[in-house]
């Protein structure tokens, strides 16, 4: 059973409810967060708790409970699922009020969380590697802002899913790749990953981070900078970073093999680095039981 945490109440996820006035809900008013964990250990915790924290002061929002009952929450949430593999979704949004553009004078800030299993994806997907497509970057400029309203996300999603592939990866009008529509895109070429710089354009992933910073520790040459489609198009690899996927192969691109259309010797050696470092702070997070 689903786990929900709602402005400081445990219930079961079906039987949380929100006034038909949230701003959240009529405006997209809102950030959120996704964070993974693994045997009752969190990973990339403060990371997110740290993006959380920014992109609520991004739209002027000041969160009702402090970081400390935050964390216990999450902790308790894990604790009461009782599954080895589960994921964190928490929302703050600026709580209920007379519809109306601008801020209300005062308003009580809504924040919950809950907590799921997290399945597994097939074993295929990282052997093989996915599919994508390209497709338009139509979000809005502060893309930094991990924000509730994804309406442009979903249908890059969706475009991707009616033509059968994983993910949409997103440019923008001059050409410029930026990332997918719910994770970091990254490609590889002569050893080199490239990648969007995190400069307000992106939303720039903690594993994505984390990833990065591993490949420079391996002495893998790292450049975050602007590419264009047709740069990615000449690519040798492809890769997604993300909280659920950690690192996952993109082999083609539209009708195109990216490189062979096998997952590359770059891509293979970052997914065995990643999946080492999260075995690793799984193992250092785990809370000790008697």
């Amino acid at each position: 059973m689903d786990i929900l945490w709602i402005n400081g109440e445990y219930m079961p996820l079906n039987e949380g409810r929100v006034s038909m006035e949230e701003r959240g809900l009529l405006f997209g008013e809102g950030i959120y967060e996704v964070i993974a964990a693994y045997d009752g250990a969190p990973i990339l915790m403060d990371e997110h708790l740290d993006r959380w924290e920014r992109s609520a002061k991004g739209i002027h929002l000041e969160p009702k409970y402090t970081r400390e009952e935050r964390e216990e929450v999450l902790h308790e949430l894990i604790r009461r699922m009782g599954h080895p593999r589960v994921t964190l979704y928490g929302q703050l949004t600026r709580g209920a009020a007379r519809r109306n553009h601008a801020f209300p004078k005062k308003t009580e800030p809504l924040e919950f969380w809950f907590v799921r299993e997290l399945p597994p994806y097939p074993d295929t997907m990282f052997a093989d590697g996915v599919s994508a497509v390209t497709h338009p970057d139509e979000r809005w400029a502060r893309c930094w802002i991990k924000a509730t309203n994804l309406l442009a996300n979903v249908l890059a999603k969706q475009y991707a899913a009616e033509r059968g592939a994983f993910e949409s990866i997103l440019v923008r009008e001059d050409g410029t790749v930026t990332e997918a529509s719910v994770a970091n895109f990254h490609m590889v070429k002569d050893g080199i990953v490239y990648t969007h710089p995190d400069d307000g354009r992106i939303l720039a992933g903690c594993k994505r981070h984390m990833v990065l910073q591993l490949a420079r520790d391996a002495d893998i040459q790292v450049r975050e900078e602007r590419y264009t489609i047709d740069f990615l198009r000449k690519a040798d690899e492809g890769f997604l970073t993300s909280t659920t996927i950690n690192v996952l192969p993109v082999t083609k691109l539209d009708t195109a093999p990216i490189g062979t259309g096998r997952v590359g010797a770059t891509t293979r050696r970052l997914m065995d680095l990643t999946q080492a470092e999260v075995t690793r702070r799984k193992l250092q997070n785990t809370p000790v039981t008697t």
